[in-house]
Parts: structure tokens; C-alpha cells; sequence
């Protein structure tokens, strides 16, 4: 399937890499960014890979997330495309995440 990154994810996932590269070091940000790449790599092929964590039945979405480590790769499947919402930190207030997304914050 075809992915497509929304700019809130792009921003998100340079976010970190630069957060994980200050403070471990740029090996570390290497080790992180290939596993969230090969993370979206499975998406790909196996779009039902991740689980369901958030349903909005007033607008018909189904977020799936996948984990890598301390983030989540959270995507929306749509006809033959996934989009990637959000690289979520796992350590952040999860609540604050489905309300963005509820309210179509992307």
C-alpha cells in the first residue's frame, strides 16, 4: 500500500530524532529512526499490523498504532493508502492525542 506521512508525523519523527540525538547520542537517533522506517515498512505491507487504539464513530476513522519502542506509529487506513498521523512518545498523556485527533488537529 501506498503511505503518505502527514506533516504533523514528518514533524514529529525529526522531533525526535533530534531530542534521541541530544541526549544519547546520533547513533542511538540512527538505531531509532530505522526501526520506526521499518515499522512503517510492515505498515506497508501488513496494514492490520497494528492495533486499534482509538475509534471515532461520528467521523468514521479507526486509528491503528504500532509500537517501536518508546514511540507509536499511530496511521489511518483509507481505500489502498495509510496515512501516518502521528509518532506518538509513549510517555505523553495519551487523552491529549485522541482529543487532537477527534478534532481533526493533524
Amino acid at each position: 500500500m501506498n503511505v503518505i506521512w502527514s506533516e504533523r508525523a514528518l514533524a514529529e519523527f525529526a522531533d525526535t530524532a533530534r531530542y534521541v540525538a541530544t541526549e544519547f547520542g546520533r547513533q542511538a537517533a540512527t538505531k531509532m529512526r530505522a526501526r520506526i522506517n521499518e515499522a512503517v515498512l510492515s505498515i506497508a505491507r501488513f496494514p492490520q499490523i497494528g492495533k486499534v487504539s482509538f475509534s471515532d464513530e461520528e467521523i468514521y476513522i479507526e486509528f491503528r498504532e504500532l509500537v517501536v519502542n518508546l514511540s507509536s506509529v499511530i496511521y489511518v487506513i483509507h481505500k489502498e493508502e495509510i496515512i501516518i498521523v502521528s509518532i506518538w512518545n509513549n510517555r505523553q498523556i495519551r487523552t491529549k492525542l485522541y482529543e487532537e485527533l477527534k478534532n481533526n488537529q493533524l
